[in-house]
């Protein structure tokens, strides 16, 4: 069963233009080196958060689903000291471009799927 993680932050002032070309690079990136770095990984999603009227909120996440949590453990285990083949992805790193007090990180486990709609 699939695992997600799910970050969310808030962009440094004066850091937009070089976060969304960093965002962009980081993409780019992982799906050049998805089967040798990022095989757990299911997918990976990008989101802006609105408020009720449609207004940008100054928050972002990234939505990574991942096979599953003991994929999700693997991954974390042989990227933890970002070295070997992940010494190239901290260069494409985005938190340089983050306020790293904003930064969230939280896990969620897809339930009863076999109950899901998709129209």
């Amino acid at each position: 069963m699939s695992f997600i993680e799910v970050e969310s932050w808030e962009i440094k002032p004066g850091h937009q233009y070089d976060h969304d070309e960093i965002i962009r690079k980081w993409f780019s990136f992982v799906e050049r080196n998805h089967d040798k770095l990022f095989s757990e990984w299911k997918s990976a999603k990008y989101f802006r958060q609105l408020d009720s009227l449609g207004m940008p909120t100054g928050r972002y996440i990234m939505n990574f689903e991942f096979h599953s949590l003991e994929g999700h453990d693997s991954y974390k285990e042989r990227r933890k000291n970002w070295d070997g083949p992940y010494e190239e992805y901290k260069s494409v790193d985005p938190y340089d471009h983050f306020i790293i007090e904003s930064v969230a990180v939280e896990y969620w486990e897809p339930l009863e799927k076999d109950l899901w709609l998709s129209f």
